[in-house]
């Protein structure tokens, strides 16, 4: 609306000024040509009556002259006459009604019109036609004419040409009053109302606007643009699913050569309780123990086989592909169960692991606990195969707002300074060829940062690394899942 209200004053603007300078000059010349008729008439009567005045001071002399010049002002009062002398004293009733000192050209016989204006306001045209009496005195008709008809003329063509120029203006603004609404406003509302719903990501709604016009040709340009949009979000989101799947394949596949490494340390922790099973068989098998002694094997059997199901099962939670949920997670109770499964790891590997976490109630995070667990894993399993010789896998978390902590200490070989710029990138390693895939810390910076935290490395070669896992505290009471 505003550009249809801004070209609209330009235009009319435009002809306001076109109107008033051609009324001005048309009236200019009007009355220029008028003053022209006027003159020309005055100088005819003049003429006229200078010949029969002439004529008539020769004959009769001046008195009837005088006499005749009044009558003949009595039957046309608006076109006075009068006779005047160039030589009469000021005030006398012959004397010119200008000064002297502007009829020069009487002087040299040549008629002469003049404007002036009286006392009262009025202009006239004063029209002096000279002559030379007998006794060579110069003498003249003046004809006054009164110039009230000529402004009364001009002021009716002003008046004329104002309210031609209104008529115009007010047709023309209820002319573009409907043509800026249906070529303007309507055309520009839509494509308003387009280019907000792309700005808004809905890209399914074409750009429609007819003509061949500059707004046409711009709706066509927003319509190739939508398109383009439409296809590069569909490409993007099929780019996303794919690069989804394939982070997810990542992930999972770094979780079975996880788990390849725990299955070793696990190998061990089964052999006891299946050995305590087979020694405890056999004692039943025998028929030498008493009914009550049994009893007892039996249960003990039962005891043995109920661990080897949860180690069964922990692992093969952990192996499991499940879907990313994230949720209320306790990370004090995280710990604790990253710690139970790589309690035979660490034993095969001579490396004891502490745990510290503070007594207070610690905030919860809002996590995928499998994802979390993956990334804990890797850190320490990382932890306890830097420590050769074995040493101390520390696990820990501390408050450091609005962080929750979580921090993986060892004790191994550390990290050298050209290397640790690069620790996280996909398919670097140090490990020995077969020990390492190389992905591991790259995917686990990437679930990290899609919890919207950060993974910190703090490393002295010969003296250890930490690792610090910053994840926003999540407020007891908040929904549990996300």
């Amino acid at each position: 609306m505003r550009l249809t209200i801004r070209i609209t004053a330009a235009v009319m603007l435009g002809i306001v000024l076109i109107f008033s300078l051609y009324s001005y000059l048309s009236i200019q010349r009007e009355r220029e040509q008028l003053k022209k008729n006027l003159s020309r008439e005055a100088r005819n009567l003049g003429e006229a009556l200078l010949f029969i005045v002439e004529d008539l001071l020769v004959v009769r002399g001046e008195d009837a002259a005088m006499a005749f010049l009044a009558r003949r002002n009595q039957l046309n009062p608006a076109l006075q006459a009068r006779w005047v002398w160039l030589d009469a004293p000021t005030g006398s009733r012959f004397h010119p009604l200008v000064e002297i000192s502007e009829l020069d050209a009487l002087a040299r016989r040549k008629p002469l019109s003049l404007m002036v204006s009286s006392q009262n306001g009025h202009d006239f045209l004063l029209t002096y036609l000279p002559t030379l009496s007998k006794d060579g005195r110069l003498g003249a008709i003046e004809v006054r004419e009164s110039m009230d008809e000529l402004h009364g003329y001009v002021q009716e063509s002003m008046r004329r040409s104002a309210m031609v120029v209104g008529a115009a203006v007010v047709s023309g603004l209820m002319l573009m009053a409907v043509l800026g609404s249906l070529w303007i406003n309507r055309p520009v509302r839509h494509l308003r109302e387009q280019a907000e719903r792309i700005g808004t990501g809905d890209f399914s709604a074409r750009v429609q606007v007819g003509g061949r016009d500059e707004l046409g040709k711009l709706a066509h340009t927003i319509e190739q643009m939508r398109s383009q949009l439409a296809l590069a979000r569909e490409a993007e989101e099929q780019a996303t699913r794919e690069k989804i799947e394939t982070l997810e394949t990542l992930r999972h596949t770094e979780r079975l050569a996880t788990l390849g490494r725990l299955s070793a340390g696990m190998a061990h922790e089964l052999g006891t309780p299946l050995n305590v099973i087979s020694g405890r068989a056999k004692l039943i098998a025998s028929n030498e123990l008493s009914p009550a002694e049994a009893a007892h094997s039996a249960q003990i059997i039962g005891e043995q086989a109920e661990r080897m199901t949860r180690i069964m099962r922990q692992l093969l939670d952990y192996a499991r592909r499940g879907e990313s949920r994230k949720q209320r997670v306790n990370p004090c109770e995280l710990l604790k169960k990253v710690v139970e499964l790589l309690a035979s790891v660490a034993q095969k590997q001579r490396v004891e692991i502490t745990l510290e976490c503070p007594e207070d109630p610690t905030p919860y995070v809002r996590a995928d606990p499998a994802q979390l667990q993956q990334v804990l894993l890797n850190l320490a399993l990382n932890g306890i195969q830097a420590m050769e010789q074995g040493g101390e896998l520390s696990l820990g978390l501390r408050i450091a707002e609005p962080w929750v902590q979580l921090q993986v200490r060892d004790q191994g070989r550390g990290i050298s300074a050209e290397d640790l710029p690069h620790i996280f990138d996909p398919f670097f390693t140090t490990k020995e060829v077969g020990r390492g895939t190389g992905l591991g810390l790259s995917i686990a910076h990437g679930i990290i940062s899609e919890h919207k935290g950060q993974i910190e490395v703090q490393s002295t070669p010969g003296q250890g690394s930490c690792f610090l896992v910053n994840l926003p505290a999540f407020e007891v009471g908040a929904a549990d899942e996300v």
